[in-house]
């Protein structure tokens, strides 16, 4: 008897756990992050990272660390997500001769072709880096 009452309490609770579980989005799974370095045509690092928030969005910071720490150095750049232009601008470095921009974007349908590029408006480094995921 007491069987038949553990039972009939385990197997509806085992089935609504089930399909609870089935029922969250498969975006709702976190992503692991993607940080990828580059260097730059003149010895520059660039960095590029890619993460899932809570909410959906993809997080993207993009920076570059110049090989001479200057401050004040002016570089342009340009973020594209699947040929979508999702962020441009320009940007001084700090002290330590880095600048980085963050945005928090809708992802485009598919997989998500990240292409970060910046370009040094004195010395004329060029960075480009991508991630793809």
């Amino acid at each position: 008897m007491r069987n038949r009452r553990l039972a009939s309490f385990v197997i509806p609770v085992a089935l609504v756990t089930t399909v609870i579980a089935s029922a969250i989005p498969a975006q709702a799974a976190t992503k692991p992050t993607v940080n990828i370095n580059n260097i730059c045509s003149l010895g520059s690092v660039s960095n590029l990272q890619v993460q899932r928030e809570d909410n959906g969005k993809l997080s993207i910071d993009f920076g570059v660390d110049m090989a001479a720490h200057a401050a004040g150095v002016k570089w342009t750049y340009h973020v594209m997500d699947n040929r979508t232009l999702v962020m441009m601008g320009t940007s001084s470095t700090l002290a330590d001769g880095s600048f980085s921009v963050t945005r928090a974007i809708t992802p485009r349908t598919g997989t998500n072709h990240i292409v970060a590029t910046a370009k040094n408006s004195a010395t004329g480094e060029l960075c480009r880096i991508r991630v793809i995921g």
